[in-house]
């Protein structure tokens, strides 16, 4: 009998092992270090590119058009040929779209690369996710952009429209926006 239970822990031995090295092929695919020291650092250098791109457009953009408004046009050849040199600088600023999405589709590109990564390891050690945040750190922070409505903009057919913001500005809401909070905050 020692035999046999012998066997059938050596066997249920063998079967962790064999687990325990399923799960580091599964860790080493995630392929984390190169993930923390390259591809993440990498998405958020792109996405500083592209807030400061699109700052400098933007800047670019208001100074050409409160120019062109400020303009003289009492001696309409000089006016039209200020004008055009404005726009024309207005149209090679709006040019960070293009550099803008590619620079877009490479943080897209990461994302999409954690993901499988993730979604290969949560099959692989069949995970299921934990209710609740994360971390203490993690609750404070969305009961904090709760408080503060800082959920930045939602997509298309997402939150409120902005027939409904201008309502809620105008005050003609007040009392719905005020139901809303309380339901959120009940």
């Amino acid at each position: 009998m020692a035999l046999m239970d012998d066997s059938a822990i050596r066997s249920e031995l063998n079967d962790i092992a064999d687990y325990i090295q399923s799960l580091r092929r599964e860790i080493s695919a995630l392929q984390a270090n190169d993930l923390r020291n390259r591809r993440i650092p990498a998405a958020g250098h792109e996405l500083a590119a592209i807030v400061a791109a699109t700052e400098k457009a933007s800047n670019t953009i208001m100074e050409c058009a409160e120019a062109a408004m400020a303009a003289d046009p009492s001696d309409p050849a000089t006016y039209k040929a200020f004008v055009i040199e404005r726009m024309t600088a207005v149209f090679e600023a709006c040019a960070f779209q293009d550099i803008t999405g590619q620079r877009i589709a490479k943080v897209i590109e990461t994302l999409e690369h954690i993901e499988v990564r993730i979604s290969r390891f949560a099959d692989a050690t069949g995970a299921k996710d934990a209710s609740g945040p994360a971390s203490d750190k993690e609750a404070a922070e969305v009961e904090r952009k709760l408080r503060l409505f800082i959920h930045g903009p939602p997509l298309a057919g997402d939150g409120a429209g902005q027939a409904e913001i201008d309502k809620i500005i105008e005050g003609e809401a007040k009392s719905a926006a005020q139901d809303d909070i309380d339901r959120l905050f009940a």
